[in-house]
């Protein structure tokens, strides 16, 4: 047996115990259960460190830790943000701010200063646990650090913390750029829980875990409930193959912004899309302000 189908067999096996603890935990003690089941939903998980490296061809950023109130953050930054106008790149969970290599380049070729960042418990930052109330807070305290800021470019939860962010922030004069947005959290806190063989009735007992953990109620974190609110300009991108977050998310966001329109990006899946060339030039054209949306006609599929 090779070491890699080891590790894998090592990995179910281990998994297979998590589940069997959780199972039983459920039927003997499940207030724990509940609340140890909604601490792990909370613990990300570190690419290994190679993936952490500069990619090939990437303009070599400064990178620094940045103190905020909810914490500290390590903030990647080409160009000058104190003098030019500034897009953020916000990741999704498990992400960390240099998967949007692909996008650095052209954004500062139209003169941008670009600010990418790894959430708490990501990346190069500290922490061991994270939350979509923790990203929103996180880039709450960014928006208000980085007075040049004219757009955010979120990918999956990075884009979910952006839209709230602005419903409550309101902000308009920044656009969005919404790439696999989910529209809410509660889907895949029950997905997790059934992953994990923790039965449904206990997802509530989960969710009031979190909500009284960090704060903030998860109707406060629903695109139905806050999408209305939302002024900025937005462009949204999906795959609607994602097998992640399904389409139906993104196009909730088309439907409940304002100012919002949707791009399908066929072929590309949840994480390959941010490497899709479409998806590049449609959010630098967007953010430049050449919101040329017939540029949509000319998508071709990743295969």
């Amino acid at each position: 047996m090779s070491k890699l189908a080891q590790n894998a067999t090592v990995r179910s096996f281990l998994f297979g115990l998590h589940k069997l603890k959780f199972m039983l935990g459920a039927r003997l003690v499940p207030h724990r259960t509940a609340a140890s089941g909604a601490a792990l939903f909370c613990t990300p998980i570190r690419p290994v460190a190679e993936k952490l490296a500069l990619p090939a061809g990437v303009p070599a950023p400064h990178i620094r830790q940045a103190l905020l109130p909810s914490g500290t953050v390590t903030l990647y930054e080409w160009g000058d943000p104190a003098q030019q106008p500034t897009v953020l790149l916000s990741h999704g969970w498990n992400g960390w701010g240099l998967q949007f290599a692909g996008f650095i380049a052209p954004l500062l070729a139209q003169g941008f200063a670009v600010v990418a960042l790894d959430f708490g418990g990501h990346g190069r930052s500290a922490g061991r646990r994270a939350s979509l109330p923790g990203f929103i807070d996180t880039t709450e305290e960014l928006i208000e650090s980085l007075p040049t800021l004219i757009g955010i470019v979120g990918h999956s939860l990075g884009a979910a913390a952006a839209a709230c962010t602005m419903a409550h922030a309101r902000h308009s004069a920044l656009k969005l750029v919404l790439i696999a947005p989910p529209n809410s959290p509660r889907l895949f806190l029950e997905k997790f829980a059934a992953m994990l063989g923790i039965p449904r009735r206990l997802v509530d007992a989960m969710q009031q875990w979190m909500e009284q953990q960090y704060g903030r109620n998860f109707d406060d974190l629903s695109v139905i409930r806050i999408g209305s609110r939302i002024p900025a300009h937005t462009l949204v991108l999906h795959d609607p193959a994602d097998k992640i977050v399904p389409f139906a998310h993104g196009e909730s966001y088309a439907q409940l912004l304002s100012h919002a329109r949707l791009v399908p990006l066929e072929g590309w899946g949840h994480f390959r899309i941010l490497q899709s060339p479409d998806a590049i030039r449609l959010t630098v054209d967007f953010v430049a302000a050449r919101e040329s949306w017939r540029i949509a006609e000319k998508i071709s599929p990743a295969w």
